[in-house]
């Protein structure tokens, strides 16, 4: 479904592409979010989404419709087994071992009504360095088979070994967020091997004998565990093929080849990532049945094995599909600065077979980028909110390395002879071809001005539909980011917290979003943006005047003014002293009290430091030194009139109290032998 989104302010359109659900949509806004309309000129803040919709299209997350609804697989005859398994064997193909192995696995995680059916389907592994599972059928023989080749076993492991332990799962506690390696060193070197392995399968530089980092024990033995799951994924994947009969459409790798390659469409792919997921994650069994090597995590974690059991599997497939995306970032990446990778020591991979062709091997394919939106958004289906935890946080570990990505090739030294530019950009040229990654639709977008004009103006004259957005995924996306955001400002990274405040206040204020406000400010003035944290406080006291996070706001944008603008903080804190929270209350009435004394109303600050000394008995847990502060500036108020009995109580009152600094407690004993010296 074609879907455009539009800048809300000026309802230009800033991009265009298919989106497959919710989730996907809410993606391509925070990619938009701090981007400039093509057409005006001005930042992008908020955009909406509008579909023309077909006439049979009835929802949003409408997916493509299975092309064996009865999911009947064919009876092969022993002949065309026998034929098949033989083949298999001629290409050199191991059905053995880890093939068998592999197989067995895949096997107990799909629907058991078509298990004596997918076992007939063989199963090999190559001995070949390509990243890659195919569905393949020999000319002779209506039984397909699977190639599973060695590399994508070795890619996975390795990729899990260099990301895994960078994530904030350390300790595997609830509630926890500490870190496998908080070395950053030990981080920095795991963000090059992660490079250095895409390189490597990419048929680029020299192969590592050894990992550079030596890795936390527990961090290694979760490593096997899920890369055993993205594996069962992928051979689940190749499965849900044949179940959903794809195989049949099959196309010729060449004119002298002996078997034909599965055809790579994008419905076929669609179907057959969520089909796998679903085996993979139990939705056929009701999660009975996991991949085995999961069962090890009972002997290691007793006490959240289950857990943590279910969200591997849940993880596991979106996690497979982001580290297929990164090798063809890399490789994207390398193609800009003249490395062609098909020109490298790649010759197991396809895309050196397809080399010299004039059509592109994946004109009908979907990106990789687009199958991890679509699958992350059937995930939604079945998943709780720890196993979206996962997927996002491995998605964020890879954009941060994909950000410096120059410069952690240029760290491998497995490209001699030059120095890349810094920083990852996609590159800006027109199209040449029909694309389906929403990302080269922006590029075209932006770079094609006729392009654009014809497409605003094409767009007038239809009547498109504004997306209603699923809201139990809105609100889990958004409690998702506010608990991400609140861990980030929690360990003291605070320019990571101030974006995710900002992206969810920018898509959109809400009653549930409005309270971030606070935080928001916050971060701000631990990064040093002053200016920046006022303008997010004055705009919660526009938004929500009279409300205790308004007076919070209130609060923490008088403590600012106090020195700049006493006029602007007097009314900041004035907010503030609606507060429901008695600290907050009572720092902002001796605040106001203290001001009114600067400009000579010894009667208002009296007031206020009287009200402030009122709240004596409450519990202050926060601030509770302003008591005996409001205090001491009574004794001295009341003093200079001559209530020498009243001000010696203030005064005995506040050197007494326990929360007084030790320096105004000198003051106030000070005070109270000259009250009595009279």
């Amino acid at each position: 479904m074609q879907v455009f989104a539009r800048r809300v302010e000026c309802k230009h359109i800033v991009w265009a592409g298919p989106l497959v659900d919710t989730a996907a949509t809410l993606n391509v806004a925070d990619e938009l979010r701090g981007r400039s309309c093509p057409t005006c000129g001005e930042v992008v803040r908020k955009v909406d989404f509008v579909a023309i919709k077909n006439s049979t299209s009835s929802t949003f997350d409408e997916r493509p419709a299975p092309r064996n609804a009865e999911n009947k697989l064919k009876k092969p005859s022993n002949a065309d087994a026998k034929k098949t398994r033989q083949r298999l064997a001629g290409l050199g193909a191991e059905t053995d071992g880890l093939a068998a192995d592999l197989k067995g696995a895949a096997l107990g995680l799909t629907p058991p009504q078509w298990r004596d059916a997918l076992a007939k389907i063989p199963v090999g592994i190559l001995q070949t360095y390509e990243p890659n599972a195919e569905c393949i059928r020999f000319r002779d023989s209506t039984l397909p088979a699977i190639v599973f080749h060695q590399g994508l076993a070795g890619y996975l492991f390795t990729m899990n070994r260099s990301i895994f332990p960078l994530i904030r799962m350390g300790s595997l506690s609830r509630g926890a967020t500490s870190r496998f390696v908080e070395d950053e060193k030990t981080r920095s070197a795991l963000r090059v091997q992660a490079v250095d392995t895409a390189l490597e399968f990419l048929g680029v530089g020299r192969s590592r004998t050894k990992s550079l980092v030596e890795i936390p024990m527990i961090a290694r033995a979760l490593e096997m565990p899920l890369t055993r799951t993205m594996a069962a994924f992928v051979l689940c994947h190749e499965y849900g093929h044949a179940v959903l009969n794809h195989a049949d459409e099959l196309r010729s790798v060449g004119r002298e080849s002996k078997f034909y390659l599965l055809e790579r469409s994008r419905a076929m792919e669609f179907e057959a990532d969520t089909w796998g997921q679903d085996a993979v994650i139990g939705a056929f069994t009701g999660g009975k049945n996991l991949e085995p090597s999961l069962a090890m995590l009972d002997d290691l974690f007793p006490g959240g094995a289950p857990e943590l059991k279910r969200d591997i599997s849940h993880a596991a497939p979106c996690v497979a599909l982001l580290y297929f995306e990164f090798l063809d970032v890399i490789e994207e990446r390398l193609a800009r600065h003249g490395i062609d990778v098909a020109a490298q020591d790649a010759l197991t991979r396809r895309r050196a077979r397809m080399a010299g062709k004039k059509e592109p091997e994946h004109a009908t394919h979907p990106s990789n980028k687009e199958r991890f939106q679509a699958l992350y958004a059937h995930l939604s289906e079945h998943g709780n909110f720890t196993a979206h935890t996962w997927v996002e946080g491995f998605e964020t570990l890879l954009n941060e390395i994909k950000d410096d990505l120059d410069r952690l090739i240029d760290k491998t030294g497995a490209v001699t002879g030059k120095r890349l530019a810094r920083r990852f950009r996609w590159p800006r040229r027109k199209a040449t071809s029909e694309s389906n990654s929403w990302a080269d639709t922006m590029t075209r977008i932006d770079d094609d001005d006729d392009a654009r004009i014809k497409l605003q103006e094409a767009f007038q004259n239809v009547e498109g539909q504004v997306l209603e957005l699923d809201e139990d995924e809105l609100w889990r996306r958004f409690e998702e980011r506010k608990n991400r955001a609140e861990a980030h400002y929690q360990n003291e990274e605070y320019a990571e917290a101030e974006r995710i405040y900002t992206q969810i206040l920018d898509s959109g204020e809400t009653t549930e979003s409005v309270p971030l406000y606070p935080m928001l400010g916050m971060c701000r003035e631990q990064l040093g943006d002053e200016q920046g944290a006022i303008a997010a406080y004055r705009r919660c006291l526009e938004l929500v005047p009279g409300s205790d996070v308004a007076a919070l706001c209130g609060f923490y944008l008088g403590s600012i003014l106090l020195e700049k603008d006493l006029s602007g903080a007097e009314t900041a804190l004035t907010a503030a002293t609606a507060s429901h929270v008695p600290d907050v209350r009572a720092q902002a009435m001796f605040w106001l009290g203290t001001l009114a004394h600067q400009r000579g109303d010894a009667e208002a600050a009296l007031r206020r430091y009287r009200e402030v000394y009122a709240l004596r008995d409450s519990e202050l847990t926060l601030l509770p030194r302003v008591i005996p502060l409001a205090a001491l500036n009574i004794g001295g108020v009341i003093q200079e009139r001559g209530q020498l009995a009243e001000a010696a109580a203030m005064f005995r009152y506040a050197r007494d109290h326990r929360a007084i600094d030790p320096e105004n407690r000198v003051v106030a004993e000070q005070h109270l032998r000259a009250v009595r010296g009279r």
